[in-house]
């Protein structure tokens, strides 16, 4: 913004990367301290409205926005170089909508060390389009906005088995948590046309954060294959290195016991991320296996705000309300490690998935021979990853 400027005149700029709207503010008037704009030259994916600013006692601006796409209010304020914001990992969150990827989206909210980009739900435990609407209204219930909204394709690259229908339609009804404002729909985006619009537009690589099948992702490379530059790092939590799988609960095929279900539901995904020449942070059941939760370690994640008591309701009902149930924080402490990755040592892998129709369909097969693909996580820090999400649960604001 100019330091001067008179109605009528352009006084700055603005760009809004997530919408993507972007153009020219026009003083248009003022009253009591309370500056209109007009904007101009915007780009075609912006609305016909105005903007109001006004300058608080504490420095930062109140913000108002209304328009044909309704109203947004905030407080904008600068960012100091040792704010925590500035330095946060900036993620791109994508989950199957399930209670345990769920937790660990409500993790990255509590964790100032994370800022998430956007939220996707792919296929996988729910059906995209239902779930991502439970997200919108479960996040706005929080007080917490401005971050875009995808759902993936209800399919995997190459079709095979999904999970059972009871299954998926337990994440319609939110896992039988009551909806807030459930009448309420939200703009949602294509999951892979949003991963590569933010990508594009981001003023740093960000980091993609999996916890179901690889789709969206490798939808995504297959629309635009130069956002290899722009990403990061991707973290997935999937597949089973050196320990069986595990699809005997629900699978059709139970003589398949090597693989897991985030990369049995689209291996042919899976493989091609794996492939890509990205940096690939593996979290398999061999790392899950070893950290479990209990409603001892759900009480203290209950010292935080709603938000991390949501996340301890949710564990809870995967707990039964038993406590002496254990449950694999799966998801979770996935997230946990992409945050702190001190949390696990990691060993190169050169890991195939296996594509081909049979009893290891989904496999993550370890090769001895190629150059290591996988950054993979084996050994976890167990107390270390108990404590970060206690301490970050507990601290959320």
């Amino acid at each position: 913004m100019d330091p001067v400027c008179t109605i009528g005149d352009p006084c700055g700029t603005f760009d809004i990367p997530i919408v993507p709207c972007s153009g020219t503010y026009v003083l248009a008037g003022e009253e009591n301290g309370v500056y209109e704009f007009a904007m101009e030259n915007k780009s075609a994916a912006c609305g016909e409205g105005r903007d109001f600013l006004q300058l608080l006692p504490d420095g930062t601006l109140q913000f108002i926005s209304r328009g044909d796409y309704g109203e947004n209010t905030g407080v904008l304020t600068l960012a100091s170089l040792d704010d925590s914001s500035a330095t946060a990992l900036p993620v791109i969150f994508d989950d199957d909508g399930s209670p345990d990827g769920t937790t660990a989206l409500l993790y990255l909210l509590s964790d100032p060390a994370a800022s998430v980009q956007a939220v996707i739900i792919s296929h996988g435990e729910a059906h995209p389009q239902v779930y991502i609407q439970h997200m919108g209204r479960m996040l706005e219930d929080f007080g917490i906005t401005g971050i875009p909204l995808g759902a993936g394709v209800d399919s995997a690259l190459m079709p095979g088995e999904d999970f059972p229908e009871w299954l998926r339609q337990a994440s319609d009804t939110f896992w039988g948590f009551p909806v807030p404002n459930p009448a309420q729909s939200f703009p949602i985006q294509d999951a892979a046309r949003l991963m590569v619009s933010l990508l594009n537009q981001a003023s740093e690589p960000l980091t993609v954060f999996i916890s179901g099948p690889s789709t969206d992702l490798a939808r995504a490379l297959r629309l635009d294959p130069g956002i290899r530059d722009r990403i990061k790092a991707v973290y997935i939590m999937g597949g089973a290195v050196y320990v069986p799988g595990n699809l005997t609960d629900f699978s059709a095929n139970p003589d398949n016991v090597s693989a897991e279900w985030n990369i049995y539901i689209d291996p042919l995904a899976a493989s091609e991320v794996f492939n890509s020449g990205l940096p690939i942070f593996l979290v398999p059941l061999d790392a899950t296996n070893q950290v479990s939760a209990t409603m001892a370690d759900t009480r203290q994640w209950r010292s935080g705000d709603r938000v991390a008591d949501f996340a301890a309701d949710m564990y809870d009902m995967l707990l039964g309300g038993s406590t002496t149930n254990q449950m694999s924080l799966w998801d979770v402490m996935t997230a946990a490690i992409m945050v702190h990755p001190e949390l696990c040592d990691l060993v190169p892998l050169h890991l195939q998935v296996i594509t081909d129709p049979g009893n290891t369909y989904g496999q993550t097969l370890v090769l001895t021979d190629g150059q290591p693909n996988v950054q993979v996580c084996l050994e976890p820090d167990v107390s270390g990853i108990k404590q970060t999400l206690a301490e970050e649960f507990a601290g959320s604001p």
